[in-house]
């Protein structure tokens, strides 16, 4: 989109209701251009819920600044089945509920991390397979231990629109297939049958202007399109095209040896000198993930296309380029490319940084973070004489040559034409068929299916009354705080007087006993908000009664944190309870999470009062004002990340065992660790094997560049980490 500050439309802001005020899962649609995007980043920066992004490839995970659904829940490739079929008759491809688990290994961090997330948003949707989401609601259902819930209670936003690129399947994957699906599309998925998305179409087209275009972009999309319209369109056809005569437009076609080709032999065809500009890999960053080319071969004269929005906020880029802009290469260097618009704008562009990621669970404040595992960095741009339509889902063109000979998939067609800003930039160099690929009756049946806006607004209110039912359930049930303390009593030994801890296990069973009448009062107190919500204007008396509420159980739950404290207190000269301390830090953060989730269910009905949802910042805002924090402990001074690293290090912990304690892989551990190899406080042997080193070594002094290309020749059993680390080991030896 060239503008990421829209101002949200009222069906923009029913959809962000309906996400914060709701646990329904969200079908957000709508045509190329409507602001999908833009919407997605709103309500991740907005939601007071806990939020992971996802999406089925890789490419779209990094343009969605999400994880890849694989990533995030270790979900077995190939065809999944939702029922069990005997052994012999399923091969490694084909996974079922009975062999869902079988290779998969989930650790504590990863399993708590699942637990607490309350929204999951799946970009790209029309990509993700039913087969894909079935697997998805049986992975969530067991992990978050709530088999009886579709995908273990979490909501669900689905982001994408279902006629552009359709999921792909496998011609040996459709047999299996069919006896379960009646088709591919994830609305088939069995675990929506009883819970269909509430489906949200955002409806302004911020890319098209022109409303007699848009009018017929959206009959080409529901495949409505008149003959009058196919001959409107055919009118731009243009036969044995010179290139000369459209410089400055973009070759749309639909397989990528035909672009690779075009863009080859232009590049080619230029007298000036080529350029080669490496990308900068730093740490885990999958080569199928790259979100443009490693090496970059460019020349002075060159048609590109930024792939990226100018950044906001500086006065120098804003507004000057956008993704999908066409321009021409004047000038190169190593560190600035300059391209000229064709609106005659000089653009001096800098390396972007795309980051990999993945999500992680902060113990302690029981927050969802995000963990950084690598950076991939490269101009935002890539030649631009030619692109597949499946790699423009999300350009904007003002000019733009189509082929459309190939058009093999439903979707493709309608893409390709909604690139453009309108029908002044539009040329074919093949006719448009007559026929077009048919609708998909059960897709057009699907998309029919939903509310008019109208009836969604009126039926929020009896979903946030569900939602206020459900979450005073989840936030009143203290079996999960008991089964805490009951997993920490399960730690001492068994026999008497074996560890320092052991003595402390009869405080530990007291604490178990003075939390216990909770766990009733939460029930009983259950039962009168459902007998409240019954009511015919429920929200005021629920109100009051959760205030009362949340003054008992803060008090109570305050008793038991200062029990924990004073213990703590008094263990401060004591020996060898360094783990158990730690093992009482958790404890507390798991009272304190609770009295969290009781200040935050207030927060969610003092906004229902006002007929309003809460906002993350006011969630924040809140949590930080002065008397929340009464309970809380205070924080130390955060120390870099690495520094953490090495003094578990230094304590005669694995990487293996640094990496499960702090939730992150061990190639970021090893990454923390490779700073002090070149300060001289570790050496590199201690960390790599020295065969494996000299490996590395070999292959860079044989002309390798960079890290991708020596991991390419290396294989998989070296990581980026070895790879780094045997660089900085060289660059020591050398110095």
């Amino acid at each position: 989109m060239r503008n990421s500050n829209i101002e949200l439309s009222n069906i923009a802001k029913l959809a962000v209701d309906y996400i914060n005020m709701t646990d329904q899962h969200v079908f957000l649609t709508g045509k190329a251009g409507t602001g999908k995007t833009t919407l997605l980043k709103h309500i991740i920066r907005h939601t007071h819920k806990a939020v992971v992004v996802a999406a089925p490839t890789g490419i779209a995970a990094i343009n969605a600044d999400g994880v890849t659904l694989h990533s995030l829940l270790q979900l077995p490739f190939g065809t999944y089945l939702p029922e069990n079929r005997p052994f012999e008759s399923v091969n490694a491809a084909v996974t079922t509920p009975s062999t869902l688990f079988k290779n998969a290994r989930f650790n504590k961090t990863k399993i708590k991390l699942l637990q607490q997330v309350e929204l999951l948003i799946i970009d790209e949707v029309s990509m993700l397979r039913a087969d894909l989401l079935d697997c998805i609601d049986q992975t969530l259902r067991v992990l978050r231990k709530k088999r009886n819930r579709p995908f273990g209670g979490i909501q669900i936003l689905f982001i994408g629109d279902m006629l552009q690129l359709p999921p792909v399947v496998k011609q040996e994957e459709t047999a299996l297939l069919r006896d379960y699906y009646q088709n591919n599309y994830f609305f088939e998925a069995r675990a929506l049958s009883q819970h269909p998305p509430i489906q949200i179409e955002l409806q302004k087209v911020y890319r098209q202007t022109d409303e007699s275009f848009v009018h017929l972009l959206n009959a080409f999309r529901h495949n409505q399109q008149t003959p009058a319209q196919v001959t409107q369109l055919n009118e731009h056809y243009v036969a044995n095209i010179h290139r000369k005569d459209y410089e400055g437009y973009i070759y749309l076609t639909t397989h990528n040896y035909k672009a690779d080709s075009i863009n080859h032999e232009r590049l080619i065809e230029l007298k000036t000198r080529q350029v080669s500009l490496k990308a900068t890999v730093i740490d885990d960053f999958p080569e199928h993930m790259y979100p443009n080319a490693y090496r970059l071969d460019l020349k002075e004269g060159a048609q590109v296309m930024f792939i990226k929005n100018a950044p906001q906020g500086d006065p120098d880029q804003e507004g000057k380029y956008y993704n999908g802009k066409i321009g021409t290469i004047t000038r190169i260097s190593s560190d600035e490319v300059e391209v000229t618009t064709a609106d005659e704008i000089k653009v001096s562009v800098s390396k972007h940084k795309w980051e990999n990621k993945r999500y992680t669970l902060n113990t302690m404040t029981n927050q969802v973070e995000e963990v950084y595992l690598g950076s991939f960095e490269q101009f935002p741009l890539k030649l631009a004489w030619a692109v597949t339509i499946h790699k423009s889902q999300g350009l904007t063109f003002d000019k733009a040559i189509l082929d459309l000979s190939g058009t093999f998939a439903r979707g493709q067609l309608y893409v390709a034409l909604s690139r453009l800003t309108s029908l002044e930039g539009l040329v074919l160099s093949s006719r448009l068929p007559e026929n077009p690929p048919d609708t998909d009756d059960a897709l057009e049946a699907f998309l029919t299916s939903g509310y008019a806006q109208d009836e969604l607004k009126n039926r929020l209110g009896d979903y946030r009354r569900l939602f206020i039912i459900n979450l005073s359930e989840i936030t009143f049930d203290f079996s999960g705080l008991i089964n805490t303390i009951r997993d920490h009593l399960t730690t001492f030994d068994k026999s008497t007087g074996k560890s320092t801890k052991q003595k402390h296990q009869q405080w530990t069973k007291d604490l178990l006993v003075s939390t216990n009448p909770m766990l009733e009062v939460g029930q009983k107190f259950v039962k009168q908000v459902n007998s409240i919500m019954q009511q015919g204007d429920p929200i005021p008396a629920l109100a009051e009664r959760i205030a009362k509420a949340q003054t008992y159980f803060e008090t109570e739950l305050f008793k038991q944190i200062e029990k924990i404290r004073a213990h703590k207190e008094s263990l401060k000269s004591a020996s060898g309870v360094k783990k158990y301390l730690k093992e009482l830090d958790e404890l507390e953060s798991a009272y304190l999470n609770q009295t969290k989730r009781i200040q935050k269910l207030s927060l969610v009905v003092t906004a229902a009062e006002k007929n309003s949802s809460l906002d993350r910042e006011q969630l924040e805002e809140y949590t930080h004002k002065p008397g929340f924090q009464v309970a809380e402990v205070v924080p130390e001074k955060k120390r870099p990340t690495a520094e953490v690293s090495y003094e578990l290090y230094k304590e005669g912990l694995a990487i293996d065992e640094i990496a499960e304690r702090r939730g992150f892989v061990p190639n970021t551990i090893l990454s923390h660790l490779t700073q002090y190899v070149e300060s001289g406080d570790i050496n590199a042997l201690e960390l790599i094997d020295k065969e494996k080193l000299q490996n590395i070594l070999k292959v860079k002094a044989a002309g390798a560049e960079g890290m991708s290309d020596i991991k390419s020749k290396l294989g998989d059993e070296y990581s980026y980490g070895d790879i780094k680390l045997a660089l900085v080991y060289d660059k020591i030896a050398n110095s």
